[in-house]
């Protein structure tokens, strides 16, 4: 029953007369991190991983009724994530490692909105869910200069999935300027040559955005 009311209240939320909506461009960067569970204990002490710069770029759609603050989202992204790495252990594997790796999503984030408006000012909030899917992987380790691109048949799971919420201002109803944190569920279990095998590996984004609505 819960989902019919979500269902029923999104689309009498979209479909009310006065309903003010826009189209905007989503650019941004991601700081990006994996979030690995190791099954032994001395490759977790040994094994370590720091955020990844990225890129975010996509189309995002916003709607809600003129009189209300209360809206939803939806939008289409290219999102890279990954991590930095940094594997030292000579009772595991008796070698040094240092690289990072990215993978490069199309991702569909869908947020419930709430704007204040203050004037030409306006502050906002968002919380929902979003889904991805992986287009391509590679794995670049620094001290061999070995850069190894994953097929997709090298990638175990390509679906990822999660939660995010974040905040921001916006100016005129046009630019909106804000922060994202996200948080993946899916284990997403991508396969590296020569590194530790983690138990489980999920995906972890803060992300600094800017948005123009058309």
């Amino acid at each position: 029953m819960k989902g019919k009311h979500i269902y029923f209240f999104i689309t009498m939320l979209l479909c009310t007369s006065g309903l003010y909506a826009q189209l905007g461009i989503k650019a941004g960067v991601n700081m990006a991190n994996e979030i690995k569970s190791f099954s032994q204990a001395d490759i977790a002490a040994s094994f370590n991983s720091k955020n990844l710069t990225g890129y975010q770029i996509g189309l995002i759609y916003q709607a809600m009724p003129k009189k209300s603050g209360l809206g939803v989202e939806i939008g289409a992204l290219l999102s890279q994530k990954g991590s930095t790495f940094h594997f030292d252990s000579t009772s595991v594997s008796n070698n040094l490692k240092e690289g990072y790796k990215e993978i490069n999503y199309l991702e569909v984030p869908f947020n419930v909105r709430y704007r204040l408006t203050l004037g030409f000012l306006g502050i906002y909030g968002f919380g929902g869910v979003y889904g991805g899917y992986a287009l391509s992987a590679k794995t670049v380790e620094e001290i061999t200069n070995v850069v190894e691109t994953a097929s997709f048949a090298n990638i175990t799971d390509r679906i990822d999935y999660g939660y995010n919420f974040g905040a921001g201002i916006e100016l005129f109803r046009k630019v909106q300027l804000g922060a994202t944190w996200s948080q993946g569920l899916k284990n997403i279990g991508i396969a590296s040559t020569g590194l530790p095998t983690a138990t489980t590996t999920t995906n972890r984004v803060l992300s600094f955005n800017l948005v123009y609505m058309f």
